[in-house]
């Protein structure tokens, strides 16, 4: 590619910089063929304390997701679990 190791990582710094502060902006980024990260609305709801067995109230939140291309979960998908 002609980019020296410093180079290089200074363009993969750059890329995923670019990445975080998008998402610290809330919005969505997409890669074609690898997937996209998203934010969410969750809705309130009732939990329950695994330790003690007591019912809690979780607020709504914004969470982030990823969704993998079709690409990328055709190209996973013959892969076995270690």
């Amino acid at each position: 590619m002609g980019l020296t190791e410093s180079g290089g990582k200074k363009a993969v710094d750059a890329f995923f910089e670019s990445i975080v502060r998008a998402l610290e902006g809330q919005k969505s980024v997409f890669i074609s063929g690898f997937g996209t990260w998203e934010w969410k609305q969750t809705k309130a709801r009732k939990a329950r304390n695994p330790k003690t067995g007591q019912s809690v109230q979780l607020e709504s939140r914004k969470v982030l997701v990823f969704k993998p291309s079709q690409g990328l979960k055709d190209r996973l998908k013959g892969l076995k679990k270690s």
